[in-house]
């Protein structure tokens, strides 16, 4: 019985959506993909048009670099959007299958980041990007402990370094402090 109703869900999904039996059409995602990419960009030019937008003695104002953020996103959603349209005849042809061992490991690292992001502010910035630092590596393929165990220490103390001690900037604690 579960059998039959995934079978029927998947095939509502394929007749409904962008997708075929194989994977996902490239050329209609691409729009998609460029629309939101656009609203995107122009949300984020918006709310930075409401800070600062001068230049300061001190520099830039706030608004300045979001601005500048947006502005390039709008723009790649504009390139996307131009040549998926160019290329038409060939988006609709290629497709993507989502269900590929090198996609897998692309949605574990989406995964572990959304936790880290979840455990900066649990733990605090220094001990999530101890721990994450190493899951990653591990992710892509590093075995070498010794390796994985150097990159940890000498990043987190770099950043230490860099953004604590040299920038006098605080960031993220525990939410337990």
């Amino acid at each position: 019985m579960w059998y039959y109703i995934y079978n029927e869900i998947i095939s509502l999904i394929m007749k409904y959506s962008v997708c075929n039996e194989r994977g996902i059409i490239v050329k209609k995602w691409n729009y998609i993909i460029s629309i939101i990419t656009a609203c995107l960009g122009t949300l984020i030019m918006y709310e930075s048009s409401k800070l600062s937008l001068k230049y300061t003695v001190s520099g830039p104002g706030a608004g300045v670099w979001p601005m500048m953020l947006g502005g390039l996103l709008l723009l790649c959603a504009l390139a996307l959007f131009i040549v998926t349209f160019i290329n038409k005849e060939k988006y609709e042809k290629l497709e993507v299958i989502l269900n590929t061992a090198a996609n897998k490991r692309v949605y574990i690292v989406m995964a572990t980041i959304v936790l880290y992001c979840i455990l900066l502010k649990v733990a605090g910035f220094y001990l999530a990007t101890a721990l994450v630092i190493p899951v990653l590596m591990y992710i892509m393929g590093e075995r070498r402990i010794k390796r994985i165990l150097c990159t940890m220490a000498f990043g987190v103390i770099g950043i230490y370094l860099i953004f604590d001690v040299l920038l006098h900037t605080k960031l993220p604690v525990s939410i337990f402090l």
